[in-house]
């Protein structure tokens, strides 16, 4: 299995890196949107504790998607004004580490606003059923393994909200991603290189 990527690496000292890649993901979603695609994967190889680093990459088997995407308005206005450097389209490795970005939605609900909104619908739901609403265990704290946040402006709406993406290791490689280019817990369980150990420019 043949695949292609391309990176986007944001120049700017001290920028917010989360926001740009949520600015990135937006064009990708809009451009397998309108298009009707799917197959381009997200992976971030400057990814560490702290920040989804300065660089985003895209992953896809159809290179020809891959440079219809490089080609987009906001990536060519980016790096013709010196924020954005974007790489040639390459050939993946073959013995890269195969990884999984998830869009972990579960985690919104550990969020106490997220909470108190899911608490106050069960309470609704329980006066009119005619019972009590008894809520101490009603929602159990979990334990969330690392995460990062990436906020992200919907193109159907304009609403604004936040994708909470997970790093996982993985053994093979798996097929299928969301309109974002991630996995997801259950029905998307799409694998992208880890292209860490790359020097990648």
């Amino acid at each position: 299995m043949k695949r292609s990527y391309f990176t986007v690496t944001y120049l700017p000292i001290n920028c917010d890196y989360s926001l740009l890649a949520g600015r990135c993901i937006g064009i990708l979603h809009g451009y397998l949107s309108r298009f009707e695609l799917d197959g381009i994967g997200v992976s971030f190889p400057k990814w560490n504790e702290e920040t989804v680093g300065n660089q985003i990459a895209f992953v896809s088997e159809n290179e020809s998607h891959l440079q219809t995407l490089r080609q987009q308005n906001y990536f060519q206005m980016m790096s013709h004004d010196g924020l954005f450097k974007l790489s040639e389209i390459r050939t993946v490795p073959e013995l890269a580490d195969e990884i999984q970005f998830v869009r972990n939605q579960s985690i919104s609900k550990a969020f106490v606003g997220e909470r108190r909104r899911r608490m106050v619908r069960a309470k609704l739901r329980a006066e009119a059923r005619g019972e009590e609403y008894n809520p101490i265990y009603e929602f159990e704290p979990t334990e969330i393994e690392h995460f990062h946040s990436i906020p992200i402006t919907s193109k159907s709406n304009n609403n604004e909200f936040v994708l909470h993406i997970q790093r996982r290791e993985c053994s093979g490689t798996a097929g299928g991603f969301n309109k974002y280019g991630f996995a997801t817990n259950e029905h998307h369980l799409g694998t992208v290189p880890s292209l860490s150990g790359l020097l990648i420019s």
